[in-house]
């Protein structure tokens, strides 16, 4: 007998929980609806056909067993889920595709984020982390007060994506207003409204790279658009020019929205928990394991979607194939089987895998880049302003998946002479 068919099914997830993450108390702290839906089971179920999962590890077997598989377009197709418009590029981009597709292009596009290729940018990263810091300066001497996101923590991460990408740093604020526009294309709960403004912007930021390409493409040189557009797999068709575009626009969305979450998380985290500042500001030495511990703690990405390739169990629920199931990272990183007092952000914790970069063959490929930029970032943030605080909520929008941040207002106190 079928295993699917004997196993019993998951219980009912609570009531209007979706609803409940999308209000503003929701958006503004998730983590006790998190434990809302883990109280009521390790996976519960949303409907007939998707499921919501909360234990750590569950969320890493999703994660890492090539038996889950991303809803890909033909898994879309089979159920009769058609993307037009600009969305429909999302679907040829690294989140989206399944192997061999996922493994070809991956290839590709790992270059700019390995080890050494980064190592070379790390002084490149420092003079913009200066330049933007300098930045922020200057609008608080001159209005008192400063709109953190777009000053310093969306704009640094686009100009290091420019500089990586070879982008033209000129057109950075119109790639931070593409990188935000775009990121409802990355929400399963988003609406229709949302979703048409989104696919607007996609477009207009897909023609954007694009015409970079076809400028690329003429003028020739080295650069790495150029690398790209000449590599065998253009060159032999396996990959489409407007492919190549809308993997260039994932990056810059992706490693910009991250980012930009990670460092204002920082920021309110640090208010919010002024012992740990304090011992953070006395053990400088500790930063990467406080950048581990806050990627934990309130992770950039809070949801990761996948697709079961054929009839499997999860924590004892069945689970058939094609059933569609939201892998709550952000709920997995504060699981009390996994991680002591898991609630406390605790710089001194014993370093423990989290969740937050993903796992398996989707993990996150810009993860060394984004532990790059906060490695130089965030210790020169707090050593230039060591008084700067929040001067208001931050506004986030509503969404699951991306812990995004539209504005965050900040002042400083002076300090005493």
């Amino acid at each position: 007998m079928d295993t699917v068919t004997t196993l019993p099914a998951a219980p009912p997830a609570p009531r209007g929980i979706i609803r409940r993450l999308h209000s503003r108390q929701g958006r503004e702290d998730p983590f006790p609806l998190f434990e809302e839906i883990r109280t009521a089971g390790p996976v519960v179920s949303l409907g007939p056909h998707a499921l919501l999962v909360t234990r750590y590890a569950e969320c890493a077997q999703i994660l890492s067993d090539r038996v889950w598989q991303v809803p890909d377009q033909q898994w879309r197709s089979e159920r009769g889920i058609h993307t037009s418009g600009a969305g429909s590029g999302v679907m040829a981009t690294l989140p989206r595709l399944n192997p061999p597709r996922h493994s070809q292009l991956r290839h590709l596009l790992a270059g700019p984020f390995t080890p050494r290729t980064l190592d070379r940018l790390r002084p490149t990263i420092r003079e913009l982390v200066r330049s933007h810091l300098d930045g922020l300066e200057a609008e608080l001497e001159h209005h008192g007060r400063a709109e953190f996101m777009g000053t310093v923590a969306r704009a640094l991460p686009v100009a290091v994506m420019c500089a990586i990408l070879g982008l033209p740093l000129s057109d950075a604020s119109l790639l931070s207003h593409y990188s935000v526009q775009t990121a409802p294309l990355t929400e399963p709960f988003a609406t229709p409204a949302q979703i048409a403004a989104a696919d607007a912007a996609g477009a207009d930021f897909h023609a954007y790279v694009l015409a970079l390409l076809e400028s690329s493409l003429q003028a020739g040189g080295n650069g790495l658009l150029s690398q790209w557009l000449t590599h065998e797999r253009l060159e032999s068709g396996q990959l489409s020019v407007s492919d190549l575009a809308a993997n260039v626009v994932f990056l810059v969305g992706a490693g910009v929205e991250t980012t930009s979450s990670l460092f204002a998380t920082a920021l309110l985290a640090l208010e919010q928990h002024p012992r740990q500042a304090a011992w953070l500001k006395a053990h400088p030495g500790a930063w990467p394991q406080a950048v581990e511990e806050l990627m934990r703690w309130d992770p950039s990405v809070h949801n990761a979607v996948r697709v079961p390739a054929q009839n499997t169990v999860l924590a004892g629920i069945a689970v058939p194939a094609g059933t569609l199931v939201h892998a709550l990272i952000a709920a997995a990183n504060r699981d009390c089987d996994q991680f002591t007092n898991p609630h406390d952000l605790d710089f001194q914790r014993r370093p423990q895998r989290s969740l937050a970069f993903g796992g398996g063959l989707h993990y996150c490929l810009g993860a060394p880049l984004a532990r790059l930029n906060a490695a130089e970032f965030l210790p020169e943030l707090l050593r230039r302003f060591p008084t700067l605080r929040t001067d208001g909520p931050a506004v986030r929008p509503a969404g699951l998946n991306l812990r995004t941040v539209i504005t965050l207002p900040v002042t400083r106190d002076r300090l005493a002479s």
